[in-house]
């Protein structure tokens, strides 16, 4: 349970740890490797048939700059969700693996102390 509350909290904070990481700047997360995001869609303008044409034009375009930012940062978040979560998850695990070591060696020495006191009785 622990281990699911402290990789939740490090995928929250988005650590930095691939080769494409995303950057937080005051707790907002932003692609590093997308280029720059496509900005606000253009205006239709319906005035006459010349304008509004163009307006779907700039809107396609706008539109295909869009999705293509869209699939990379998608694939960069899950990759650096992925990193957050493996990387938080070994160090857990390294705490868990010192924390046990510790425990079975001070289990051994109570043992060991056990036998001696019965041996001096």
């Amino acid at each position: 349970m622990l281990t699911r509350v402290i990789a939740a909290a490090a995928f929250a904070t988005l650590a930095i740890g691939s080769a494409h990481a995303g950057v937080i700047t005051n707790g907002v997360w932003t692609p590093s490797g997308c280029g720059a995001a496509p900005g606000t869609p253009p205006e239709m303008d319906g005035k006459n048939q010349t304008t509004y044409t163009r307006s779907a034009k700039d809107f396609q375009a706008w539109q295909d700059k869009a999705k293509t930012y869209e699939q990379c940062l998608s694939e960069e978040a899950k990759s650096d969700q992925s990193a957050v979560i493996d990387g938080a998850n070994k160090s857990i695990q390294s705490i868990n693996d010192a924390s046990k070591t510790f425990v079975d060696a001070a289990n051994a020495a109570m043992e060991k102390l056990k036998g001696a006191a019965k041996k001096s009785n």
